[in-house]
């Protein structure tokens, strides 16, 4: 999308760029027709000079309208000052010189040579200072009614309206087309932003259980070759190997975005981890919603996680309550630091009350506000409780 739209941008603002240049051109375009009319009254040498003024002329609207896209693509060069004050007297001459033979289609020239160098800033005008512009020309060309032709002057009027109005609405075209390309661009990056934060986070999720249970498990292989078991010892190395060939298949499952965590799968992971580690594990009250399960999955493997890397608990208790329209689930254990009670929620950064943990806390916050709920996390003395709160969908209300 980001490259289909940046080839879009340029061709159009090729097409903008050369529209214009055709819009500033006209100068040339309407002189033929009053000087084949008046031909007879000015002679050669006048038809040369009125032809090397309107080329001198519509070249610098041409430069100028190039100085104008270039401003507003955002790589814009000073225009050079003997160019503008050139272009300047070509414009005085070519209206000077028009305006003294009495020929209609002359008349036009000069609205087309006023109309072109007004366009030629057009680009780099909102539409307010293009109404403005517009205006001012027209009003300044109302004292001509006392000398010229009514319908000649509002012919004029409006070959000079098209020609900026023509060259106005291609910029205004491209603005929006560069608009939606920088629109294509921010969204592109937020998905890839998000795709990083999702990898991120389903890492830590994964692997923080994943490495935990190595680390037990190797603890536990260490203490059964001092103990001289090295049968039992041999069946936990074989575990660790299992596990970091799991953690294989999970990195491959991750950065595809095929991993699910299931309440069921996440309950039993946590009860054989904890016992692994000498730590009993309660699991009770009631049925966890379906769509609630995955969230609060989440939320076990990520507490459990925790109560091993930071806590010394001999106990663990998962409760799960669903009652005034919302599930609850409460991962306690008995191994807090004997600190002063404290208690956080997702608005104060649940990080608080355990400090190593607070990049997996964030991430389950995350996850359970998509659902409208929150993360709280307190201390009760001895025990540390971290509380989960989804509200239960319309469908399993009571």
């Amino acid at each position: 999308m980001g490259d289909w739209s940046a080839v879009s941008a340029r061709r159009f603002e090729t097409y903008a760029r050369w529209s214009t240049y055709s819009a500033v051109s006209t100068p040339i375009v309407t002189l033929p027709a009053g000087v084949i009319s008046a031909y007879r009254l000015i002679g050669t040498h006048l038809v040369v000079f009125f032809v090397a003024v309107a080329l001198a002329l519509v070249t610098g609207n041409i430069l100028v309208s190039r100085w104008s896209f270039d401003v507003l693509g955002g790589r814009a060069r000073r225009l050079a000052v003997g160019g503008v004050i050139a272009w300047g007297l070509a414009l005085v001459a070519l209206v000077a010189a028009t305006l003294t033979i009495p020929v209609p289609a002359m008349g036009v020239t000069v609205a087309a040579a006023i109309g072109s160098v007004a366009a030629s800033f057009v680009p780099v005008l909102d539409v307010r200072r293009t109404l403005h512009l517009n205006a001012a020309i027209l009003v300044l060309a109302v004292p001509l009614a006392a000398v010229a032709d009514i319908p000649l002057l509002i012919v004029g009027a409006a070959v000079i309206s098209l020609i900026l109005w023509t060259c106005w609405s291609s910029a205004w075209m491209l603005r929006v087309l560069r608009e939606l390309q920088r629109a294509h661009e921010d969204r592109a990056a937020l998905t890839l932003a998000n795709e990083r934060l999702r990898i991120s986070r389903d890492l830590h999720d994964v692997f923080g259980r994943t490495l935990a249970t190595i680390a037990v498990k190797s603890e536990l292989a260490s203490e059964l070759v001092r103990r001289g078991s090295d049968e039992q010892a041999a069946d936990e190395i074989t575990g660790v190997r299992r596990l970091a060939e799991e953690a294989g298949i999970e990195v491959r499952r991750v950065v595809r975005g095929e991993l699910r965590a299931t309440w069921d799968g996440e309950v039993s992971g946590a009860r054989s981890l904890l016992d692994s580690a000498g730590i009993r594990c309660t699991v009770t009250g009631d049925p966890v919603p379906e769509e609630c399960a995955e969230a609060l999955a989440w939320v076990v493997r990520e507490g459990v996680t925790n109560v091993l890397r930071h806590s010394a608990a001999t106990q663990v208790t998962l409760a799960t309550t669903n009652e005034d329209g919302q599930v609850l689930l409460t991962i306690a254990n008995d191994g807090a630091d004997p600190v002063d009670s404290v208690e956080t929620d997702a608005a104060d950064g649940p990080a608080a009350a355990t400090p190593n943990a607070g990049t997996g806390l964030r991430a389950m916050s995350e996850r359970i506000r998509a659902l409208g709920g929150h993360i709280a996390t307190r201390r009760d003395g001895d025990w540390f409780l971290l509380e989960a709160t989804i509200p239960l969908p319309e469908k399993d209300r009571a």
